[in-house]
């Protein structure tokens, strides 16, 4: 009988833990405003913001739980990144992101930018090996009193791009330097 009571006991505790663990990881996936002493981003529902570590080349990351499919199984859907960039000159920054880039769709100089600020807008498209086509938005932002560029990319896979196209937009709208 003893057993018993200490086997129901640790069925409840276990059950207990699982619902608080399940909970918990949920709540990753939330919508979050994210503020750092450099910038603020909201990270849309949907995207996990891993704990950044120092060894991490980026400032802010985020993805989707869920991977491609097919040739795509080892992509993630949507993928943020945050990279900031010392030492080089915003029209090198934007000359080689626009390389890189792939098939540019749009660029734009934002002419009304604070001041203090320079901002360009990139969107493009390209494929990666395996045939998987990516489209990534660009916001590269120079802070000319913190003297660094900060390059926010998200990409996403096309077969996902119209589940993740606002996704990123708010991404991309809501990323502000300080």
């Amino acid at each position: 009988m003893e057993i018993l009571i200490v086997g129901v006991i640790i069925v409840a505790l276990m059950a207990y833990a699982s619902t608080k663990i399940k909970k918990s990881a949920a709540q990753a996936f939330e919508r979050e405003e994210i503020e750092t002493e450099n910038f603020t981003i909201t990270k849309p529902a949907g995207f996990i913001n891993p704990l950044n570590d120092e060894n991490s080349a980026f400032a802010f990351e985020a993805y989707t739980k869920d991977l491609g499919t097919n040739e795509a199984r080892n992509l993630r859907r949507a993928r943020a990144t945050l990279r900031v960039v010392s030492g080089v000159d915003f029209q090198t920054v934007c000359r080689d992101t626009r390389n890189s880039a792939g098939r540019i769709v749009s660029k734009e100089f934002v002419e009304d930018a604070p001041d203090g600020r320079k901002i360009f807008l990139l969107e493009s498209e390209k494929i990666e090996p395996e045939d998987v086509k990516i489209f990534s938005s660009w916001k590269i932002v120079e802070s000319r009193e913190r003297r660094k560029i900060y390059e926010l990319q998200i990409a996403v896979l096309e077969d996902y791009m119209e589940e993740f196209a606002g996704k990123a937009s708010e991404m991309i709208d809501s990323f502000q330097v300080k």
